[in-house]
């Protein structure tokens, strides 16, 4: 499996946020990372030959002890997306192939940068969303503070557009959560995992609810990191996008955040009858 990087995130966060008794972050290959708000998980995308029929998501593997290339602990998940055309992207987005191109003309073959990708950081999710202005993505609104966004772009050979996520972060008390909105392209290829790597032996537990609008959220929750901190995550497939949202949190803020998953959740538009 040959799984792009799309992302990696770790220099636009602000470190204040990150609990310095979290495990370190591994680096691997060609991977896709996201650093989830306060506490060291790797989110990756990629594309794999066999998608689970259906739509939303589906949970493919589990495993733990340094199962997958020395992490210690993690899961795998199909996706259905929709492969949007390029042309779909209306907003300044449009400039990014140009930039791409640039970085790959000028890429040195001994730096460990990655020229294919290219990204951006925001005030907000409103100005990341306007930026690559496509109709379907569906901005969150709720009460929690907003304390930045980071869109990320992956391109192919010739600099077209292959994958776009936009990572929003927020905090609520002492709750840490990171939502993000991926889509692809037809420049991308066709089938699409997900999958959550960390560095800590923790146990996984898989759940679903029903939203506002009919659908499934799908959620998976992990015991706890040796700091203490609890996570969970909630996915959501709509308009051919793959929405998440992740939670690190201590057990005392564990019923306000399963409080706004559920309100996370309820924004997204009913199915289509």
């Amino acid at each position: 499996m040959n799984i792009p990087r799309i992302a990696d995130v770790l220099g636009l966060i602000d470190e204040d946020l990150l609990d310095a008794e979290l495990p370190k972050r591994s680096r691997r290959g060609r991977t896709v990372r996201i650093l989830l708000a306060a506490a060291c998980v790797c989110l990756v995308l990629g594309t794999i030959t066999a998608l689970a029929a259906g739509a939303g998501t589906a949970l493919l593997a589990k495993f733990r002890k340094g199962e997958d290339g020395g992490f210690e602990s993690g899961y795998d998940m199909s996706a259905q997306l929709t492969l949007f055309p390029e042309e779909a992207l209306t907003g300044e987005i449009r400039e990014v192939p140009a930039i791409i191109r640039r970085q790959l003309e000028e890429a040195k073959s001994w730096s460990d940068q990655t020229p294919n990708t290219y990204y951006r950081a925001f005030d907000t999710a409103a100005e990341a969303l306007e930026y690559v202005g496509l109709d379907a993505l569906q901005p969150i609104r709720w009460s929690v503070e907003e304390t930045g966004t980071t869109l990320s772009v992956l391109g192919g050979a010739q600099g077209e557009i292959a994958d776009v996520s936009v990572v929003t972060y927020w905090e609520e008390g002492e709750a840490r959560l990171q939502t993000v909105a991926w889509l692809r392209t037809r420049n991308s290829g066709e089938d699409t995992t997900l999958g959550v790597r960390t560095t800590e032996d923790v146990g996984y537990t898989e759940e679903r609810f029903t939203a506002a609008g009919g659908f499934d959220c799908h959620v998976i929750r992990s015991t706890a990191l040796e700091s203490g901190v609890l996570c969970c995550d909630g996915y959501i497939v709509r308009a051919g996008i793959l929405y998440s949202l992740h939670a690190a949190y201590p057990p005392s803020a564990e019923a306000r955040v399963d409080e706004l998953l559920h309100v996370w959740a309820d924004q997204f538009e009913p199915e289509e009858r």
